[in-house]
């Protein structure tokens, strides 16, 4: 069923144009909020041809997959005759995550791109570094002993170009972030990219601050402050003077306020949260490791793994890197175990259909295809998946495994993986496969599932 045609039969059975309120989505769901639920035909929906599984959240999330949920949402959005670049919701209506999930969703297409760019280009470098080293290559006044390596490998031109793509989005990701705020605060998305430029401004010492401190929780907050500052100006000003004075006064009076108040503020609870997690991290080893993986399927069939992320980038902005990216995404290595043994145990015609789909899907890159269409109709595999997953998390604190990026899970995490742990990464994701694959069919034979 062709993008067109789903949009066309989603409408339908939801009741008409008339029954959308709002919609979105992320990188595998179409996110819909209905004026009137009880209208809708939930179960037609489930059974269309490219809906692989339905979560009921805050919203009606329609599983679709990676890269057609944007299409089908687009899709939706001509045949609706929507435009949701203006919220449904203001930000004071929405809770702290779906806020922080708002402000942040937009910018990991970005990070994902940079971060699988940066993962390859560290292969090459790491393949460099080996080969300079054995063959006692030494640099030059233009060049560093790897890149004289990569240069004989026609290769330096490639390096560079994934080095410039990779810091990107990393190098600027305040800036990014400042405009994605002011979108869901509803204020000028410029003015709020540039407050996150002050934040990474390099005359900061001068003043006594540091580049990035505050990260980009501080960021978030100046852009809040900003926008009720614009919007006290805009009911005081003339109307004749807007467009000059408004935002001129607005990130005049903003940027002192971020500089002189709100980053020294931020840069304190950043640091602290930072320090805690890790402290926490170490405290817990490899116990921890398998709680947060053996809880992250929970945290996606809600939504509120997009909680995390902000978490994330605060780590990879201060520190490099996130280690609980890398223990996190083992949900995926346990889904796919639980999967693949429910496959083989069920004699389900459909089932096996739904499966052959899915588990692909899963293992390169996002977990909900398996997790709706497969473990979680069986009535016993998420849990046997979620146990499984936290075998692998333990495995990643063991080898201390960490991410340089965030994105999508599976086998497309493996550029994502930091200091060239690849081996260990594929190693932790046997380990919850393997783990949650004989659970998972020692218990379904147990239960003579079928």
């Amino acid at each position: 069923m062709d993008d067109k045609t789903l949009a066309r039969k989603i409408i339908e059975l939801s009741n008409g144009p008339e029954n959308f309120q709002s919609l979105t989505n992320c990188m595998t769901r179409v996110r819909i909020n209905y004026k009137d639920l009880s209208k809708v035909d939930i179960d037609a929906i489930k059974a269309l041809k490219g809906i692989q599984g339905i979560n009921q959240a805050e919203s009606t999330q329609l599983i679709v997959g990676p890269g057609r949920s944007e299409k089908v949402r687009a899709e939706l959005e001509k045949q609706l005759n929507l435009n949701t670049d203006d919220e449904s919701e203001s930000a004071e209506k929405q809770g702290f995550l779906k806020t922080l999930s708002s402000i942040f969703v937009p910018a990991l297409p970005a990070i994902i791109a940079s971060g699988v760019s940066m993962g390859i280009n560290n292969i090459i470098l790491s393949m460099a570094k080996i080969e300079a080293a054995e063959a006692g290559i030494a640099g030059t006044e233009a060049l560093s002993s790897q890149q004289v390596v990569l240069d004989s490998w026609n290769m330096l031109e490639i390096s560079t170009f994934l080095g410039i793509v990779g810091d990107a989005t990393f190098a600027f990701l305040a800036i990014y972030i400042g405009i994605t705020a002011a979108r869901v605060f509803k204020t000028d998305m410029i003015l709020g990219g540039i407050l996150g430029a002050v934040t990474i401004a390099g005359e900061l010492s001068i003043l006594g601050l540091q580049s990035g401190q505050g990260g980009l929780f501080g960021v978030i907050f100046g852009v809040f402050v900003l926008a009720q500052i614009q919007k006290w100006l805009r009911k005081i000003i003339p109307n004749i003077l807007d467009v000059v004075l408004t935002p001129t006064l607005t990130i005049l009076i903003t940027g002192a306020l971020y500089l002189l108040i709100i980053m020294p503020i931020a840069g304190f609870l950043s640091d602290g949260l930072i320090n805690g997690i890790m402290w926490l991290l170490d405290v817990s080893g490899i116990l921890g490791g398998f709680v947060l993986a053996a809880a992250f399927p929970s945290l996606i069939a809600t939504g509120l793994h997009h909680g995390l992320a902000p978490i994330h980038m605060e780590l990879i902005n201060t520190t490099g890197t996130t280690p609980i990216f890398a223990v996190q995404v083992m949900s995926n290595a346990g889904l796919v175990g639980a999967g693949l043994a429910i496959y083989l145990l069920s004699k389900s015609a459909k089932m096996k259909e739904i499966a052959k789909g899915a588990l692909p899907t899963t293992f390169l890159s996002v977990g909900e295809p398996t997790m709706y269409g497969v473990v979680i109709p069986s009535g016993f595999g998420f849990i046997t998946a979620s146990i499984g997953a936290g075998f692998g998390g333990m495995m990643i604190r063991l080898l201390d495994v960490q991410a340089s990026a965030i994105g999508a899970a599976g086998m497309s995490a493996v550029p994502l993986i930091a200091n060239g742990d690849y081996i260990k990464y594929l190693l932790s994701y046997a380990v919850g496969f393997v783990a949650a694959f004989i659970i998972t069919y020692t218990v379904g034979k147990a239960k003579n599932y079928s």
